[in-house]
């Protein structure tokens, strides 16, 4: 099709999928409702003959009405040649929770989940010009701070977004010219939600009295990414491969140092909210001492490490179990996480780049897990035990990397051997146990690299 005769959502589409991926055939999730916006995306991206799997959440919340946008978004999708998946939500999880917000998270879930077993490119969604103009709106009578107001891109590494700079106007002039059929939500029409209320109450008045304001609200957007330019020239300054240094952290003003907060956990979930109240705490850092830490959201903290203050999320290093018999490691080298752990005839040890373990000391088999409080161990060359969590800060591992330490647990239930990530001049990947040491009369070892 000749991009000079397609029309402007059309031509949106492709210059945004030309510009976004390498592949002129990328696979898309397509995130499809039913609704106007979204019946034409799919039917541009049919026009030029996307791959992409449609995929559609029934929120089961107006009974017969919610069924068949399910229907016809699968009807359509299978005239075009889609393939189509569908979820449908157990409401109930719902109650007592922002409704939005949790019809939010199970759709987002849902496409991560199909992006991943799909090996998509990315996630098509549907969000347009207007839509770009009501949530900044939201964000600042929200009182969100300058961090937050900046606006959704075309492409985020993930989300695709290709209407961005076409209006509902345009998008509802396309359905017509095409004959694309959809589907009406009559709840978008009750105000019982802000964009409902903003979009049903607001925005058309608003061109009355303030023409052009939808160009003045998306600037907001373009001052937003400036200011976060800023914050990010800042960040380089006062961080390093450690964390924020804490000397240069508590130098600057108190409304910078949440604004930096803010903007790096953005970094790290965009999209995150995170009350007033809860940034208020990044003053106590100041008083924090090393090892502790304080909540900043449920799943962020800030550890302060000796001269560094480090933002950790929680579950990013959740390490499972895992369980391995003599005779496995002896006939495999296995890799877990970035260690290689083998059973081998015992040689010359290079004792700075390994660590050996007498494989006949240990009560096989064994299993690798995360260290947890009141682990003990009898490190190699010491009379006595010694909790985990002391080892480690005596081998000045740093408390961020403290949580991804390992320990291996013999049948016996005896902790062997302590991983734990690189240090500062160091190269061995951890320490044995005193029971499990290798000497004269050694002959195989379980050595882990």
């Amino acid at each position: 099709m000749s991009r000079s005769n397609s029309l402007p959502i059309e031509q949106a589409v492709k210059e945004s999928i030309d510009s976004t991926f390498d592949s002129t055939a990328p696979v898309l999730i397509i995130a499809v409702s039913g609704g106007i916006d979204s019946m034409s995306l799919l039917h541009s991206l049919y026009r030029f003959n996307i791959s992409g799997i449609v995929a559609h959440v029934n929120y089961q919340k107006r009974g017969e009405a919610s069924d068949k946008d399910a229907e016809l978004v699968a009807e359509q999708a299978e005239k075009w040649g889609f393939e189509f998946e569908l979820k449908k939500a157990n409401l109930n999880e719902a109650r007592g929770q922002n409704f939005q917000r949790w019809a939010r998270d199970v759709r987002y879930r849902f496409f991560r989940d199909l992006a991943e077993e799909y090996d998509a490119d990315g996630i098509a969604l549907a969000h347009h010009r207007d839509d770009q103009v009501e949530t900044i709106l939201q964000k600042l009578l929200r009182g969100a701070g300058m961090v937050s107001w900046s606006s959704m891109d075309v492409w985020d590494g993930e989300l695709f977004r290709p209407l961005l700079p076409i209006s509902r106007e345009q998008i509802e002039q396309y359905a017509e010219q095409k004959e694309i059929p959809y589907r009406i939500d009559k709840s978008n029409l009750e105000n019982d939600f802000a964009r409902n209320f903003l979009r049903n109450e607001w925005t058309d008045r608003l061109s009355e009295f303030f023409p052009g304001w939808e160009e003045n609200i998306l600037s907001v957007g373009d001052e937003a990414q400036n200011y976060e330019d800023a914050l990010e020239w800042i960040v380089n300054r006062i961080s390093d491969k450690d964390g924020l240094n804490k000397q240069a952290f508590d130098d600057l003003d108190p409304g910078l140092q949440r604004s930096l907060v803010l903007y790096l956990i953005k970094k790290q979930k965009p999209g995150i909210q995170i009350s007033q109240q809860n940034l208020h705490r990044v003053s106590e850092l100041k008083k924090l001492q090393t090892g502790k830490k304080i909540g900043i959201t449920s799943e962020f903290s800030i550890v302060r490490d000796r001269e560094y203050y480090v933002i950790t999320r929680s579950g990013e290093n959740t390490f499972k179990p895992q369980t391995f018999t003599r005779s496995k490691l002896g006939n495999f080298k296995v890799e877990v996480g970035d260690h290689m752990l083998t059973v081998e005839q015992f040689g010359e040890p290079d004792l700075s780049k390994a660590l050996f373990m007498d494989a006949d000391k240990i009560s096989w088999p064994i299993t690798i897990r995360q260290w947890e409080e009141g682990d003990r161990l009898q490190p190699l060359g010491m009379q006595g035990h010694q909790t985990v969590a002391e080892h480690l800060t005596n081998r000045k591992v740093s408390a961020a990397d403290k949580q991804k330490a390992l320990v291996i647990e013999s049948f016996e239930e005896t902790i062997c051997a302590l991983i734990f990530p690189p240090i500062k001049n160091q190269s061995s990947p951890g320490t044995i146990s005193e029971q499990v040491k290798c000497d004269s009369e050694t002959k195989y070892c379980l050595t882990i690299k």
